[in-house]
């Protein structure tokens, strides 16, 4: 069998891309079933699967050795047992990072969409584009080294990076704790360091969007989330697409103005949520009544109640924007997340009782989750069917 390098633009018909989509997310799935989903014809269809089996995309599992049963062979009618085909794991791979001014994360996933690595590093105090750069860089060239993954079978990587950010030319229109990190074409510099194609969105958007395909929100249209790291992020989900100004993610929540005294403190961002709710002003306030020195020691030693009351003026001003938020685009839930539970919950308590009508989950941020949504834009990048003119 003769190896072709998986690209986006082997798969030139659209039959052919809508074919190897139906395989990617069914797990395994035969002929025939195609046939009845798609419409097309079966000579077309045996021709597609074919062509996709010679070229070492997919492989016959009759005998189930993709280890998943979907359920779906009970589905056949009597007779000549079908022939299941399913995604050979090592014909691709996709990169998932995502990185704040705390930390970097990066994955790696094969065809089947299973990590097969992932990494994680903090990095120091303000940290240097280039050095955050250099970091992410090194640690994609770990995974693909730990994970035997040739280059020519990488598809494409996706960034989950902070701030304001274009999704087309995956550029970071806006984003202050990075220095040099504004402006700074993301997209250009990844794929001419790699040659793939990539994808990159605000990592608040990437995150919601796992917990609404994926995780603990995917039973709701329409999902707010709110993720309070470094700064405070926000996204909106709804009816699977993340909401954006025009190519812009828009929800920047965390420079909403809570309290200002003056013009002069309201223009210059004196007053906007993040000055109050983000990691190390919540610890500020909490040190201000508790010998604590880290999130670490605050969820160890603290009670919810004790971190509510010490943070109270906070998780009011939180409440508020997040209820403002709510009022505006009417979500079904309303996602919390933070890197500690004891954050996440707490922050839930005051956003329930600003929106008491609406589902609130917290949740804790996993790094390979995050990952996890970045390469999930890599795939949909991939299916995607061209459009007219296209």
């Amino acid at each position: 069998m003769t190896y072709h390098p998986l690209r986006s633009s082997d798969i030139r018909l659209s039959n052919e891309k809508l074919v190897l989509n139906l395989i990617f997310h069914d797990k395994q799935i035969s002929q025939s079933q195609v046939v009845q989903r798609t419409g097309l014809k079966a000579p077309t269809v045996f021709r597609i699967f074919a062509k996709l089996e010679e070229a070492g995309f997919i492989q016959s599992c009759t005998d189930g050795t993709d280890g998943r049963d979907s359920g779906q062979r009970k589905t056949e009618r009597k007779g000549r047992r079908p022939n299941y085909y399913c995604i050979v794991p090592n014909s691709g791979y996709a990169v998932g990072v995502d990185f704040s001014s705390l930390a970097a994360a990066v994955i790696v996933v094969d065809f089947r969409n299973q990590v097969i690595h992932h990494d994680v590093a903090e990095f120091a105090t303000h940290p240097e584009r280039d050095d955050i750069l250099s970091t992410i860089d090194a640690m994609i060239q770990n995974a693909l080294g730990s994970a035997s993954v040739a280059p020519e079978r990488l598809i494409g990587i996706g960034i989950a990076a902070p701030g304001v950010v274009d999704t087309v030319s995956g550029r970071v229109v806006e984003y202050a704790r990075i220095s040099g990190l504004t402006g700074f074409p993301l997209k250009d510099h990844f794929e001419g360091r790699y040659g793939v194609p990539v994808e990159v969105h605000n990592n608040a958007s990437v995150i919601a969007a796992g917990a609404y395909h994926y995780g603990a929100a995917r039973e709701e249209n329409s999902l707010l989330a709110v993720l309070v790291r470094s700064g405070v992020g926000g996204a909106l989900v709804t009816n699977g697409r993340v909401f954006l100004n025009g190519t812009r993610t828009a929800i920047e929540v965390g420079r909403t103005a809570v309290r200002a005294e003056s013009f002069e403190q309201l223009v210059t961002n004196g007053a906007v949520l993040e000055s109050y709710v983000a990691e190390q002003p919540l610890l500020r306030r909490v040190r201000e009544r508790y010998p604590v020195e880290s999130w670490e020691e605050v969820q160890e030693r603290l009670s919810r109640s004790e971190l509510s009351t010490a943070v109270g003026t906070e998780l009011l001003y939180f409440a508020t924007a997040v209820r403002n938020l709510g009022h505006i685009f009417h979500p079904e839930a309303v996602l919390l997340i933070s890197r500690f539970e004891i954050l996440s919950e707490v922050l839930g308590d005051a956003v329930r009782k600003a929106l008491p009508q609406r589902r609130v989950i917290p949740m804790v941020y996993d790094p390979v989750q995050a990952c996890y949504g970045a390469t999930d834009m890599v795939f949909q990048q991939f299916f995607r069917l061209p459009g007219p003119g296209e």
